[in-house]
């Protein structure tokens, strides 16, 4: 009999993880440490699910089978290829018949076998309950290079909860965010990266996150937790202009020139195109301090507009004479002890 469990013990249940969906659908997203060893690819998927619709289920079953036998000695060293444990956890999209499937094959293998009830959509409803359920953050604000990524990575060093979702996106949330990152994750990865982060935070301590609109490059923030954020007070950082001109040519001064002007034809709508004619113009012969001036004054309004749509944001001002990350941390980890009920 197959050990069929709910999220909460599955996931409590150390063991090796596999998910038997297709490569696409593991490709589209997945829970964070699976390996994929595929039941059906998803040339075979198609088929079987054009069988079920065109012919009934006993048929798409027999094509199934009759897929996969051929293929199943494969699976064992799919699965070495990772560990020699005899102990893994598998789930498919439902919890249905592709995941009790490799279950039973592994059992017959001599394999112990934990199974997801429900499947990767059970996975999904449960963390995002989760994710909702973060109430007990602060909101990290600032006006475009006032370096709250860094404060963030020195708030952590000074061992604060930090969820950094800017990271996780691989996208720092502007025209140039994707500069220097990696592919960015699809919208439901980002979230499963956001509950594999918060899952081992401790809920009676503030989580630090840092002000973000409800898209971080082209990915969505999880509905539940950009609620949250909306209410949520927090700390605005104020700098001199000419340290956030000095930290923003640090971030993206070293990057092609070429990289550069494409970003800021992005934004050619909303500067205007004789604006962004200059802009790219100084950009070719290397000026970018103007560059980054007249940029900053732009963010600024998008920053000001964002914020007059979120009122209920109850923000402290800090006013700061440098960008000194260490300090500037310590200044809010000492700030947050004080003002935090016991």
């Amino acid at each position: 009999m197959i050990n069929s469990v709910q999220f909460p013990q599955f996931e409590a249940h150390k063991a090796v993880l596999i998910d038997v969906r297709s490569p696409s659908e593991y490709s589209e997203s997945h829970i964070p440490g699976a390996i994929n060893i595929p039941l059906l690819n998803d040339e075979h998927r198609k088929l079987v699910g054009t069988t079920y619709k065109q012919i009934g289920k006993d048929a798409a079953m027999k094509l199934g089978y009759e897929l996969v036998t051929p293929i199943q000695d494969s699976f064992v060293s799919l699965l070495k290829a990772h560990t020699q444990d005899l102990e893994v956890k598998i789930y498919c999209a439902r919890g249905g018949l592709r995941s009790q499937l490799m279950s039973k094959y592994f059992m017959d293998l001599g394999y112990q076998v934990t199974h997801l009830k429900g499947g990767y959509k059970a996975y999904r409803n449960e963390i995002l309950n989760i994710i909702g359920r973060l109430k007990n953050i602060r909101i990290l604000s600032g006006y475009t290079g006032s370096g709250k990524t860094e404060i963030l990575q020195s708030l952590r060093d000074l061992g604060e909860q930090v969820l950094d979702l800017e990271a996780l996106a691989n996208h720092r949330g502007s025209a140039f965010g994707a500069l220097g990152q990696h592919k960015q994750p699809s919208s439901s990865m980002f979230h499963n990266l956001i509950y594999d982060v918060l899952k081992s935070f401790d809920d009676s301590k503030i989580t630090w996150v840092e002000s973000e609109s409800v898209t971080i490059g082209k990915v969505y923030l999880p509905k539940e937790l950009w609620e949250t954020m909306k209410l949520a007070e927090g700390y605005e950082v104020i700098l001199p202009i000419e340290d956030r001109v000095k930290h923003t040519l640090r971030l993206y001064g070293k990057f092609d020139l070429s990289y550069l002007i494409t970003c800021i034809k992005q934004l050619q709508k909303r500067l205007g195109h004789e604006e962004m004619q200059l802009l790219c113009a100084l950009t070719e012969i290397g000026e970018l301090e103007p560059v980054v001036q007249s940029l900053l004054k732009y963010y600024d309004k998008a920053y000001e507009h964002g914020r007059a749509k979120r009122e209920s944001h109850k923000f402290v001002k800090l006013y700061f004479p440098r960008l000194d990350t260490d300090k500037i941390a310590k200044f809010l980890q000492d700030l947050k002890s004080k003002t935090t009920k016991p």
